[in-house]
């Protein structure tokens, strides 16, 4: 299985930057969530802070931090904010560690996948640009039972040093992460050819790739698909 070359840091940055503002543009991101990430080396991943949804994704290279594969704080952000990064790219950064193929990901809530995400359903391909990156499966791991969860174990869990700190949303996370790397599994070669989507239960889509204009790639498909099934549907075309 061939594994590219990481791309240089700077010119990660700048793309990084370039993909925010599109997904904004796009109306894939809004306030209620997005993020995003790509690994610079095999240590070192680059990735926005919390708060960037709030920002209508206006952000510069300045907004951008460094954590290492457990979410470490490498580098922060030289905006002096101090911001850490979303609490839900431990999922990306856990897929990372069982795919070496993942090099990027997308986060966002957008509107089309985000009605198959609340109804719990995956994705099925419909349109031919569809058809190369195949179904989007749906996690199905509760974010607030999992919060319940842990505040009833009076579970100690400390947040690793790049997230945002927030104990259960990171435990719950931490759960949504394993249903990621289960359902993606038997499909982990396909990044060879295109990038891998998935989409967790009422909180967004989740776009992997060898980088980041490969995912964000792979979201426009993804969401251009989710909207023309429910086209078809609305137009008695077809169920869901």
């Amino acid at each position: 299985m061939a594994v590219s070359t990481y791309r240089d840091e700077s010119t990660i940055r700048a793309e990084m930057v370039d993909v925010l503002r599109c997904m904004w543009e796009r109306g894939h991101a809004n306030t209620t969530g997005v993020s995003i990430s790509e690994c610079s080396s095999d240590t070192r991943v680059v990735v926005d802070q919390s708060g960037t949804g709030f920002k209508r994704c206006k952000v510069t290279e300045d907004d951008l931090l460094v954590i290492d594969r457990e979410c470490n704080l490498l580098e922060d952000a030289p905006n002096g904010s101090h911001r850490r990064a979303p609490v839900n790219v431990v999922i990306q950064t856990e897929y990372y560690k069982v795919n070496p193929l993942a090099r990027a990901c997308v986060h966002c809530h957008a509107p089309y996948t985000q009605v198959f995400a609340c109804e719990g359903k995956a994705i099925p391909p419909y349109t031919l640009q569809a058809l190369l990156m195949g179904e989007v499966p749906c996690v199905m791991s509760d974010d607030r039972a999992h919060k319940r969860a842990y505040h009833d174990a009076s579970t100690q869990l400390t947040v690793p040093s790049g997230l945002h700190d927030r104990p259960e949303v990171y435990y719950a996370m931490l759960q949504v992460a394993k249903g990621v790397a289960e359902v993606l599994e038997p499909r982990r070669g396909e990044l060879e050819r295109h990038g891998l989507a998935v989409t967790h239960y009422q909180h967004g889509i989740f776009v992997f790739g060898r980088s980041l204009g490969e995912a964000f790639d792979n979201l426009e498909r993804a969401e251009a698909n989710a909207r023309a099934l429910l086209l078809a549907a609305a137009a008695g075309l077809r169920t869901l």
